[in-house]
């Protein structure tokens, strides 16, 4: 090759790498863009209230008598005994019958000022004589026949835009769902805690009328990084409509498939509920 056609070669080479480099920077600079949109947009900010947790407990039962028994001993000995402990207000719930995964399982929902009140509320629970005397079944039994077999419990730290329980008077025929999102790895699961913290789509459900309870990252349980929440209904018609107005959202549409939130709840569980009848949600 003559040392002109090596020159010219050598520049175009040049000119090609000059231009990936280009490309591959400006790639960089919109990836850390949206990073910084997401990850800044979550650091701590000055708030009039404090983010509190909720501990959702998932109780599992051998079969329909046991979860009656339950669900009879949560609404008349455990929320009594944890409202003195001034943690109200305390739901308790059950499947709905088509919900065929989840007909062994009673979902409780305890909301806490504080982490210390998560980690004493049973140990307050055995020292107190009135609720041990009222959910004796549950401690006079074996473990060849206990009242429930399981229980699952996740520990929730609230959103910064919603960082209380909220429980919206919805009516006697209201109903509710929990929905458990698990992302493949931590970066993934801020940024589906930032779709809906900050990217519009927590409002969205208000706006469509699915009223959030609760939103929170889960920092305890199984099958993390995840985030879960509850919202409630009417009726089973309000819920159902509610959820047509939200898929047919021009917000959700434009939303829904932006670059920054892909890839990212991967695993998702949910499961429709009936308040017991003296659940305080």
């Amino acid at each position: 090759m003559k040392r002109r056609d090596f020159l010219t070669v050598g520049s175009a080479a040049l000119a090609v790498l000059a231009t990936t480099a280009t490309a591959s920077a400006q790639a960089r600079e919109r990836v850390s863009q949206v990073r910084e949109r997401i990850f800044g947009g979550l650091r701590p900010a000055a708030s009039a209230r404090q983010r509190e947790f909720v501990e959702v407990r998932q109780y599992t039962v051998k079969d329909a008598e046991k979860r009656t028994l339950l669900v009879d001993l949560l609404d008349n000995a455990l929320i009594p005994a944890l409202n003195r402990q001034g943690i109200k207000p305390v739901g308790v719930f059950v499947p709905i019958e088509r919900e065929e995964k989840y007909a062994r399982n009673v979902f409780v929902v305890i909301p806490h000022k504080t982490a210390a009140s998560f980690v004493n509320a049973n140990t307050k629970l055995v020292a107190d004589a009135a609720y041990m005397k009222a959910a004796a079944p549950i401690f006079e039994t074996t473990s060849k026949d206990p009242v429930y077999t399981a229980c699952d419990t996740f520990l929730l730290y609230n959103f910064p835009t919603m960082p209380v329980l909220e429980s919206p008077k919805l009516g006697p025929d209201r109903v509710f769902q929990w929905r458990f999102y698990r992302s493949f790895n931590i970066e993934r699961n801020v940024a589906k805690i930032h779709m809906f913290d900050q990217g519009g789509e927590l409002p969205l459900f208000r706006e469509v009328e699915l009223n959030p309870i609760f939103f929170g990252d889960v920092v305890a349980g199984n099958r993390l990084p995840a985030l879960a929440y509850l919202i409630g209904c009417p009726s089973m018609e309000a819920h159902d409509e509610a959820w047509k107005t939200f898929i047919a959202h021009p917000k959700w549409a434009a939303m829904k498939d932006l670059p920054e939130y892909a890839d990212t709840a991967t695993e998702i569980d949910r499961v429709i509920l009936t308040p017991s009848s003296g659940s305080q949600i």
